[in-house]
């Protein structure tokens, strides 16, 4: 094997350096939390602003457990959030939608919830309960929603 020798002035090398330096700061890294440090953040006054925080900083949001936010007055989950468990969304009002990439490992309850579609990319191990919201009145989502996950919508 023949090695061809390469010539790099000092500036040449500032470059490579820099740019694989950018590229490292712009990598997103996975962060974990307990479920009840991750529930006092985002249930904070701001709560939101962490949530950006989050979704600009880290590919991945894990929580160790059961994550309860009934009843709470939260607006947005991060994108990419995974909770290694149920995960309580009952009667949080203000919350319109779900995030991008969201996946939970035990069950999902969106009751009382003004949530009118799941994403395409949710995964959820266990069933969604959509009693008391839009999804629960719109007979074809419920269809189609019951083709990919077990729904309990009564």
């Amino acid at each position: 094997m023949v090695m061809k020798k390469i010539k790099l002035t000092e500036s040449d090398l500032y470059r490579i350096v820099r740019k694989v330096l950018l590229e490292q700061e712009e990598e997103k890294r996975s962060f974990t939390f307990s479920p009840g440090s991750f529930e006092s953040l985002i249930t904070s006054s701001s709560g939101e602003r962490f949530v950006k925080h989050l979704n600009n900083k880290h590919d991945e949001i894990i929580v160790n457990g059961d994550l309860d936010l009934e009843g709470t007055p939260i607006q947005s989950l991060p994108n990419n959030l995974h909770v290694k468990g149920n995960l309580y969304l009952n009667g949080c009002e203000n919350l319109k939608s779900l995030p991008d990439n969201l996946h939970v490992e035990g069950f999902l309850s969106l009751e009382g919830t003004p949530i009118q579609s799941l994403p395409d990319n949710l995964r959820v191990t266990d069933t969604i309960f959509i009693k008391g919201t839009p999804l629960n009145k719109n007979d074809e989502l419920v269809k189609k929603y019951k083709e990919k996950y077990t729904i309990n919508w009564k």
